[in-house]
């Protein structure tokens, strides 16, 4: 196959020239392509397709690091045909599935009938990262290591395997185990708040002139991440300390979803030397609590929405290249679950389908480079987690690809949604919220293109490599 007429990501930069696609690879790259370039490369094409671009853009696929497929238990939220379509024709070529299943992922034996159930029912290529056996049973841990999961994700506020990792002891465990093995343990920080606290918060919805996502903001507030986030640090160059980790053998710990400018200052302000990272969602460097929604429990999340500050902090890091990495945190629910009372409804909604057009949005407006939204995108969770021969455009590189071209504005409909959870936050009483000039118009999967009219779920599941 080819691609040509094209504007092409790679190298840092756009360029005009034509991709050679061959055996699922990106076999060439071609700069400037004349007519006499493109005979060349034409003699080469063994499937004859020949594609003209027609100057749309070409980027690696996007890598969602951070998501919830559901299934296994939870089918009526989604399923993993629902979910990782969902994620494909947003241009979400490969995603890292988190752990909070029925029954939790924290086991070999339930790991592996994770792996099954999703096995032949993908669209797009699925990592799993799963949750921490009982009592950090290094044994056990092996046995799920063993099965190639990305890395192993701790609730502190609701532990899967009822792990207290607000214990010390605890927590050095999983980092010796980090370190021990080089594996990647993703925090999901937070501190919890005394339930008498929580009681004389929720009163002050009584008063008639307090919102409900100002209310949960207060129930899980920004100091309670960073609080979190900085214990896990002293934990953390504690062990480096008193074992003279050498910087090959440090822990690998990521954060999940910070939310705040004081979470960002305390991890970017860490030495380079040690082998911590951070992502941001994209509803968090784009929405606050101040949204009017129609359903409040629409915007129910965790972290919580922030306040305006927060946000346009963090989004004017990523315009300057210092947010490595986003991860939509796409956690559906039932649109029954989200209509019950604000306190009742589960945190989280779905963030595939609105990743690519908010963002990339941006992008259009010149408000954010777009060799900032690759890296945080696709090339940095490659590089990061050790996805093999994806993120980027380059020669020998899986052909993941995503062809965007701009638009005029349109507004989001979530009732159009792929996903089982028609419903979003973006969808709110601000007009700029509600649109996007973004058209993604095709995406290829190991450079098979994807259509709406055939439907085979192709997806891999993926593996990590050391």
């Amino acid at each position: 196959m080819i691609l040509k007429n094209a504007k092409i990501f790679t190298g840092n930069k756009l360029i005009d020239g034509a991709l050679l696609i061959q055996s699922s690879k990106i076999q060439s790259i071609i700069k400037l392509p004349v007519e006499e370039k493109l005979i060349k490369i034409r003699s080469q094409n063994k499937n004859v397709v020949e594609i003209d671009c027609e100057k749309r853009i070409i980027l690696p696929g996007i890598i969602d690091i951070h998501a919830h497929l559901r299934d296994m238990g939870q089918q009526e939220k989604e399923t993993f045909q629902t979910g990782t379509k969902a994620a494909l024709f947003s241009g979400i070529t490969s995603v890292l599935n988190m752990p909070n299943t029925k029954p939790p992922a924290i086991s070999e034996k339930q790991v592996k009938k994770w792996m099954e159930r999703a096995r032949d029912n993908i669209y797009n290529n699925v990592g799993f990262i799963s949750g921490v056996p009982k009592n950090v049973n290094e044994e056990k841990i092996k046995k799920i290591l063993d099965l190639g999961v990305f890395g192993f994700k701790i609730y502190p506020l609701s532990p899967l395997s009822e792990i207290n990792w607000n214990d010390p002891d605890n927590l050095l465990k999983i980092i010796r185990i980090s370190a021990k093995y080089r594996i990647p343990i993703f925090i999901h920080a937070d501190c919890p708040l005394p339930e008498e606290e929580k009681d004389n918060i929720k009163q002050k919805i009584k008063s008639g002139n307090v919102k409900y996502l100002k209310i949960h903001n207060d129930l899980y507030p920004e100091e309670n991440e960073a609080r979190f986030i900085k214990y896990v640090l002293t934990n953390y160059e504690k062990f480096v300390n008193d074992n003279k980790s050498k910087s090959e053998n440090l822990p690998k710990i990521h954060f999940c979803h910070i939310s705040c400018k004081e979470s960002y200052e305390l991890l970017s302000d860490l030495s380079k030397d040690y082998d911590v990272s951070f992502e941001v969602t994209p509803h968090h460097l784009l929405l606050s609590q101040e949204i009017i929604l129609k359903n409040e429990s629409f915007g129910k999340v965790l972290p919580p929405l922030r306040k305006k500050s927060n946000a346009k902090f963090l989004f004017g890091k990523l315009k300057k290249g210092e947010i490595e990495l986003i991860g939509t945190d796409h956690a559906p629910h039932t649109m029954k679950e989200k209509s019950q009372q604000f306190f009742e409804a589960p945190s989280g909604f779905p963030g595939f389908e609105t990743y690519t057009l908010k963002i990339l949005d941006k992008v259009f407006e010149n408000l954010l480079p777009i060799e900032y939204f690759v890296k945080a995108a696709s090339e940095n969770p490659a590089k990061r987690f050790n996805i093999f021969k994806k993120g980027f455009i380059q020669e020998g590189y899986d052909a993941d690809l995503i062809i965007i071209e701009k638009i005029n504005s349109t507004y989001l409909d979530s009732n159009l949604f792929i996903s089982k959870a028609k419903f979003t936050p973006f969808e709110n009483s601000n007009p700029i919220d509600r649109s996007s000039t973004v058209l993604i118009w095709k995406v290829f999967l190991e450079g098979s293109e994807i259509s709406l009219k055939d439907p085979i779920p192709n997806g891999k599941i993926i593996y990590r490599t050391k």
